[in-house]
């Protein structure tokens, strides 16, 4: 079995591997800004006034272009397709190296360069292919290998100029042209989305369908409408204004971590100090200890080697990332990155301020503690506080808005930090540290209450978190009865349909299906509209399918993952793992004392867990887990129900809504403990009254 994972965890990111390359070149062309501003320096000695104004321009014109593209990309992808986005995104990236090869020493050419490096980011950055391809178990780690990608392109770049700087600085334009390269022509032979291709197929039939009517539209046009029609969010929606705003406030305080205003500007905060005194002379002081610099070479080398090293750490941190999301919580990981990011901001705020420590430090010494602790500081950002934003994009984002909404989310992230950066550059470094620091700490409480663990979640698991509070039961119950009652009613309305015009236009409504699963789906409707208990969803799938159904298996594993992760840490489903466990239902509750009274009930075929809110679908606490082996036992009194286990002290009470989800509850709460006890559906009084009931309403209608 595990080899079986193995295997198939190579081959997606086989498939994936285009992706990854072209995500390798992003990190190329991202640390790419700094060396370009350590060879402005080279080129620009002696015209310091425009030198600070060019060398700004150059530090952010990589991040104009995703403001202008991203939600252009969201778009485009609704109508070709994440895949022909990939190829888009990897043209400008190689053409934005071969315009550093042409004219290195133009900066106007560097800064026509920086921008087409922006275009290809933004339409990289915002693209969902990977979220589309990858399995959803392996969502999660393959957002940290994308991450290592980029880590791995940033060493690759520095190696590359200390090579070929000598030869001259065209050379490395040309040398890390082919990664994109490679990167593009790769993504010709990769699959397309397979969401993309089954809404192609929807639109081919379509197509056909409408022949001989008087619309004559293209899979084309089509899909251009529906492109159009993508650009309405339903902003209004819980689970989509909800994610929004959790997201746009991940990446904001993303740009606290300090770890994109130290890529931007790395080998200059990396200088060694002969030189840093050196960048403070005349010109005329210039010239005369030029010579003192290394022969060889207008660039510090040991700036460059640590460069290096600092994002070889950040390359390992991203592959034990992958791995530790297939074993830990990712919000454990999170908040260790969170504050062990806020000590090492703090430390490096005291190094930056020279005259504190400057009695007890040399500028060599002062110099080696900043790369340790920027080493230290860029392993702990990728922990969580990096990573955190694109899994919640990925996961938390409904699939038929995915692409739109992520474009604009990343041309939000490029505008933040264009503020944030503006902002930072008000104080003095050592300040700048520090308020970072003190915002991140500040804002921890916030972030543990309302950050939710994404662990082991599927794509269509993210709108559990954000929908309105209801209970929701995912089996029904095997009414055998009931089902011929069922039947009965439908074929006496079906026949007065034909005698009624009135009726007639509900007809298709009406009629039986001959498909199975469409038969429960017609009744549920029938429940939401006639049944008294309206907050009560549902769901038209039986024990058996659930246990046999391939992809009823996966939606299971997602449900139980989602009450696993926002039930507690040291919990009993995150302590007691096990794959066939299902979900037969879940809802609010409330408790009869406590503090916190508001809470939740999860019903799964081997227990019922209560717990209170702390936020709804998001956070619960003190629960107590019943299992139905420990001589377990429930009563309902009126709205109530009454647990009692010899494991658990006393008699645990929790309210319902109504009399009416009380009775349901302790039928479907019975039918599970006989589930667990004999593994055999039958049909029992017990089980059937409040659905027969509800039949026998429908049959005098």
């Amino acid at each position: 079995m595990a080899v079986d994972k193995s295997n198939k965890f190579l081959r997606a990111l086989w498939v994936l591997l285009p992706f990854f390359i072209l995500h390798l070149s992003s990190g190329l062309s991202g640390s790419f800004t700094t060396i370009l501003i350590d060879h402005f320096r080279e080129i620009q000695k002696g015209n310091s006034t425009s030198s600070v104004v060019y060398e700004t321009l150059l530090g952010t014109f990589e991040d104009y272009g995703p403001i202008l593209v991203a939600v252009l990309g969201g778009f485009l992808q609704q109508l070709f397709g994440p895949k022909k986005i990939l190829i888009a995104a990897g043209i400008p990236s190689f053409l934005s190296w071969l315009l550093v090869a042409i004219n290195p020493e133009s900066i106007h050419v560097l800064l026509g360069s920086r921008l087409l490096a922006g275009f290809s980011n933004g339409l990289l950055t915002g693209n969902v292919y990977m979220a589309d391809v990858a399995p959803s178990e392996y969502i999660s780690s393959f957002k940290s290998i994308e991450a290592a990608s980029r880590s791995l392109g940033a060493i690759l770049i520095f190696a590359i100029t200390l090579i070929f700087y000598n030869v001259g600085f065209r050379y490395v334009a040309i040398a890390a042209a082919i990664f994109p390269f490679l990167g593009l022509v790769g993504t010709f032979f990769t699959c397309e989305s397979p969401i993309f291709e089954e809404r192609v197929n929807d639109i081919r039939l379509s197509v056909e369908s409408h022949k001989n009517g008087e619309e004559n539209l293209t899979g084309f046009s089509l899909r251009l409408v529906q492109a159009k029609e993508k650009l309405k969010i339903p902003i209004k929606s819980p689970a989509v204004y909800q994610p929004m705003i959790l997201i746009t406030c991940a990446l904001c305080i993303q740009h606290f971590s300090g770890f994109t205003f130290t890529k931007k500007f790395l080998l200059q905060v990396l200088k060694s100090p002969k030189q840093q005194v050196d960048q403070n002379l005349t010109s005329m002081a210039l010239n005369e200890t030029k010579a003192v610099l290394t022969e060889d070479s207008g660039i510090d080398e040991k700036a460059y080697f640590f460069a290096m090293l600092i994002n070889f750490i950040r390359f390992i941190s991203n592959l034990l990332m992958a791995r530790f999301l297939r074993s830990f919580r990712i919000r454990s990981l999170y908040f260790l990155s969170l504050f062990a990011t806020s000590f090492c901001l703090i430390i490096l705020g005291f190094l930056e301020e020279d005259k504190m420590l400057a009695p007890y430090f040399s500028h060599e010494v002062d110099q080696y503690l900043k790369v340790s602790i920027l080493a230290v500081h860029v392993f702990c950002v990728q922990f969580g506080l990096q990573s955190l934003s694109g899994q919640l994009t990925d996961i938390l984002l409904p699939s038929n808005s995915k692409a739109i909404m992520k474009g604009v989310i990343r041309a939000i992230q490029a505008l933040t930090l264009l503020i944030f950066v503006t902002i930072m550059k008000q104080f003095e470094e050592h300040w700048s540290f520090w308020i970072m620091a003190m915002g991140l700490i500040c804002v921890s409480p916030l972030l543990y209450t309302f950050i939710p663990e994404l662990k082991n979640l599927g794509r269509t698991s993210g709108e559990f978190f954000f929908l309105p509070s209801q209970t929701l039961f995912y089996v029904v119950l095997p009414l055998n009865d009931a089902k011929k009652k069922w039947k009965n009613a439908i074929n006496k309305a079906k026949a007065m349909v034909l005698f009624s015009k009135g009726i007639q236009k509900r007809q298709s409504r009406l009629e039986v299906p001959s498909d199975p699963q469409e038969k429960w789906w017609h009744w549920k409707s029938f429940e939401v509209t006639s049944n008294k208990n309206k907050n009560i969803t549902l769901i038209p799938d039986t024990m058996d399918t659930l246990r046999n159904d391939e992809r009823l298996q996966k939606l299971n594993r997602d449900r139980v993952c989602f009450v696993t992760n926002i039930l507690g840490q040291n919990g009993f489903l995150n302590c007691n793992d096990t794959k066939s466990r299902i979900c037969i239902g879940r809802g609010p509750i409330s408790f009869p004392d406590g503090a916190i009274r508001k809470g939740g009930v999860f019903l799964f075929d081997d227990l019922i867990i209560v717990a209170r809110k702390v936020v709804q679908n998001r956070r619960y606490m003190n629960e107590q887990a019943f299992k139905f082996t420990d001589n377990f036992q429930v009563r309902r009194e009126e709205a109530s129900l009454v647990l009692i286990s010899e494991n658990n002290p006393g008699e645990i009470k929790i309210n319902l809504e109504t009399a009416n989800n009380a009775s349901l509850w302790e039928k479907y709460v019975k039918f599970a403990m006989r589930q667990k006890n004999t593994d055999i559906e039958s049909t029992s009084e017990d089980c059937g009254s409040e659905d027969d009931s509800l039949l026998e309403n429908i049959y005098r209608k």
